[in-house]
């Protein structure tokens, strides 16, 4: 096990650093600063599990001065933690991303160079505008071959020259009239419009009760109430939200016997 050396943190530097423009500059990521309880400490406690989740919608609220010291930390032990192995990076809300100077050139950067270190990343936006808007089109375009395009009853609305619809931003994408139809007549929380090198084809994930009453489990209400289920009920929370879907314990030895079967 490594020896901590004592010492090694902001607020230890800053008492023995002999610039006052250093220790002035330091200070607000100190201890002694708004900033030091997340980057003023002797060890460095963030482990790398095999997933790791951030959230960052409070910290961009606090601005930039708050905001980019932790992400390049962030960064930075993401990068180093790939050493070959298979991985994803994978960015909610990118349009949050893509309004970010910092973050939007950290994203162009990572989707050139982290292919080669057998990095897959993953994005996912609610408005394509937001992408086309962003600066970094190009490299949207030409380094994310895959694209997944949910249902839109407005995907063949053209706009105006002065304020384009959607089909035009579907068109920057690479898609025809046909597939922005496919796109337009698909069933929404259903259908999913996969487009690849390989081919395209709108798929349906079909999800059974049980699977949905999880995977669609994914907004802040639902969050909170299974926050709650897990702290009143501990590890048998999955069997009270099933039960609060509505999913009886027949229903679940039923699908399990036709799985086994299948």
């Amino acid at each position: 096990m490594r020896e901590i050396e004592a010492g090694r943190s902001l607020t230890n530097f800053c008492a023995q650093v002999q610039s006052q423009r250093v220790r002035e500059a330091l200070q607000h990521y100190t201890l002694a600063g708004p900033l030091g309880r997340l980057l003023d400490a002797e060890e460095d406690n963030l482990t790398d599990f095999r997933l790791l989740v951030f959230e960052i919608e409070e910290l961009m609220e606090l601005g930039d001065k708050q905001l980019i010291p932790v992400l390049l930390y962030l960064f930075r032990r993401f990068e180093k933690s790939l050493r070959g192995q298979p991985a994803m990076l994978q960015i909610a809300e990118a349009w949050v991303a893509f309004g970010h100077r910092v973050l939007r050139e950290k994203v162009r950067e990572w989707l050139k160079t982290l292919r080669k270190a057998n990095c897959a990343v993953v994005m996912d936006t609610q408005s394509l505008s937001d992408a086309a808007r962003s600066g970094i089109l190009d490299v949207l375009i030409e380094s994310c071959p895959t694209k997944i395009f949910l249902p839109n009853e407005s995907a063949a609305n053209t706009g105006t020259e002065e304020f384009p619809g959607p089909a035009a931003y579907y068109q920057m994408f690479g898609l025809n009239e046909p597939q922005i139809e496919i796109i337009r007549t698909a069933v929404p929380k259903r259908h999913y419009y996969v487009v690849t090198p390989a081919g395209s084809r709108l798929i349906d994930l079909q999800l059974r009760p049980i699977a949905l009453a999880f995977a669609g489990a994914g907004g802040k209400d639902d969050i909170a109430e299974v926050n709650a289920l897990e702290a009143q009920h501990g590890r048998r929370w999955p069997f009270e939200l099933l039960k609060r879907k509505g999913i009886t314990f027949d229903d679940l030895t039923d699908i399990i016997s036709l799985e086994a079967a299948a």
